[in-house]
């Protein structure tokens, strides 16, 4: 699916969050689709990203946010020196490094539900804001 590098670590998804799970994820992030237009607009591609993600998840509860978290970087893996990739989470869903500042944390975040969602908001809001220019 995607690599990335995140504080000098590398990162790999090599697995979509199933259906469910992505159905789940957009309706605890719906409270927060005006921020999350701004995450996913491809000219905010280059831009840290982290304000907008804390600004996108306090629009939901503290279980919502967490759980948006964790099944995000359920699907996330993690290069090892000897080449080895492996899950960022333990089976419980503690994260497996102490060292994962949370700036990484959101940035892996957001490239889960760009990779997983992007498409969906993007129709979604595009439908948005269509309608509301047919209101007017």
């Amino acid at each position: 699916m995607f690599d990335i590098v995140v504080d000098g670590q590398p990162y790999s998804v090599a697995q979509k969050l199933d259906v469910f799970t992505q159905l789940h994820v957009a309706r605890k992030l719906g409270p927060s689709l005006p921020i999350l237009e701004g995450l996913i607009v491809p000219e905010n591609a280059n831009k840290d990203k982290s304000i907008l993600a804390v600004l996108m998840l306090s629009h939901i509860a503290d279980a919502d946010c967490e759980f948006v978290i964790r099944k995000c970087l359920s699907v996330v893996m993690r290069g090892q020196s000897d080449g080895r990739m492996v899950k960022l989470q333990a089976p419980d869903g503690s994260l497996m490094f102490s060292d994962l500042t949370m700036d990484g944390m959101l940035t892996l975040t957001l490239a889960v539900i760009e990779e997983n969602l992007g498409d969906f908001f993007r129709i979604a809001l595009g439908s948005m804001a269509g309608r509301e220019k047919a209101l007017v």
